[in-house]
């Protein structure tokens, strides 16, 4: 079956990339599942038993993960990366927070797969578990990521994924490598399985990707996952938001090497505040930010209030501010987009060709007194 820390030869770093892939397995799947608790009818027993197997399989990944990040990763780098100490010691100190949590999941999981009365314990239980969680990612994702990129070998990392995966059963390995596919991108999917003998590969595609989907129906029951989706989102950037501002950007202040903003825009239809993490580009004194949106078909909320807004405020770290908001046209947009988001993120434009539209640019100028 798939290694999900598999990487081509010719590689010459880790590609990293794949740890936030992995990551986005937790955070879809937990937010996910504790919607499905709250969902069972009481006394489900045998809905109750899916939910509960599922969750299982998504805390013994979780586990996997972490414990190959105590074997081999924090040790290398408080080996080699030792000015980094005190954050090396914070992600352990994280993991145990994490765990000490995912306790609390597992002693009110067992409770509610016998007797499934009433799942709020271990829904609240699970939101607990999983702000901590996500607090931990997003940490790890913008300040350790860098250092494994620099101080950890292609072969390490590989090593690294390969035990980690080796600790699942074969059902568990098959259930991974459907819920990696459900998360990824096409390219990033490409990343774990395009390295894999041809047999392996048309296996998969002929008889594991059917069985997964089985499962994950099962697990989903009757859910139309669209609008599930859309409010585990929704909850997910509430989160990131109070984290930024929690921590003064210190949690959720760079994303993929880039500094992250909050902007906070008034509806266009409510006129109530709503804000977003953003990536942003400095510019002259100004901040350039996109609604790119990862790629979406459709500019993000936050974007199409911004059209209707003269103005909005921005947190950056601990500071806040006050903005003029103007959306960038014709030539003006094609230079910005050009000489400053390109310039600096090559990668949007994978975003522009994914989404089949002219990405939005806007300027956002400091008002001052």
């Amino acid at each position: 079956m798939t290694t999900l820390g598999s990487i081509p030869a010719a590689t010459t770093t880790p590609r990293t990339e794949e740890m936030a892939v992995i990551h986005r397995i937790f955070r879809r799947g937990f937010p996910l599942t504790t919607w499905l608790v709250r969902r069972t009818p009481p006394a489900a027993a045998a809905r109750a038993e899916v939910v509960a197997t599922h969750l299982d399989f998504l805390l013994n990944g979780l586990h996997n993960h972490h414990a190959g990040e105590d074997a081999t990763v924090w040790p290398r780098l408080l080996e080699r990366a030792a000015p980094q100490a005190e954050l090396i010691d914070r992600m352990e100190k994280q993991h145990e927070i994490v765990a000490e949590r995912s306790a609390r999941v597992r002693t009110a999981l067992e409770v509610w797969r016998v007797t499934p009365v009433n799942g709020e314990a271990l829904a609240t239980a699970l939101e607990e578990f999983t702000e901590a969680l996500v607090e931990h990612l997003d940490e790890e994702e913008a300040s350790v990521v860098p250092l494994i990129r620099a101080h950890i070998t292609v072969d390490e990392w590989r090593q690294f994924g390969q035990e980690t995966f080796d600790k699942f059963t074969n059902a568990e390995k098959l259930i991974a490598t459907g819920a990696l596919e459900d998360v990824a991108t096409p390219e990033e999917a490409e990343w774990f399985l395009g390295d894999l003998p041809v047999r392996i590969k048309v296996m998969w595609r002929l008889v594991g990707r059917r069985r997964y989907r089985r499962y994950i129906a099962r697990v989903r029951g009757s859910a139309t996952l669209g609008p599930v989706l859309r409010r585990i989102v929704r909850n997910a950037n509430r989160l990131a938001c109070a984290l930024y501002r929690r921590s003064g950007g210190k949690i959720g202040g760079t994303a993929k090497g880039l500094p992250v903003l909050l902007i906070t825009v008034p509806g266009r239809k409510t006129g109530t505040p709503r804000s977003a993490p953003v990536a942003y580009f400095e510019d002259d004194g100004r901040y350039v930010v996109t609604g790119s949106a990862g790629g979406t078909k459709t500019d993000p909320q936050w974007f199409r209030n911004l059209r209707a807004a003269p103005s909005a405020q921005v947190q950056i770290g601990e500071s806040r501010y006050d903005v003029k908001a103007r959306v960038a046209d014709g030539a003006e947009r094609d230079r910005l987009w050009q000489d400053v988001v390109l310039a600096r993120a090559p990668f949007f434009t994978k975003y522009e060709e994914k989404a089949g539209r002219i990405i939005p640019v806007a300027v956002l100028t400091p008002i001052t007194e």
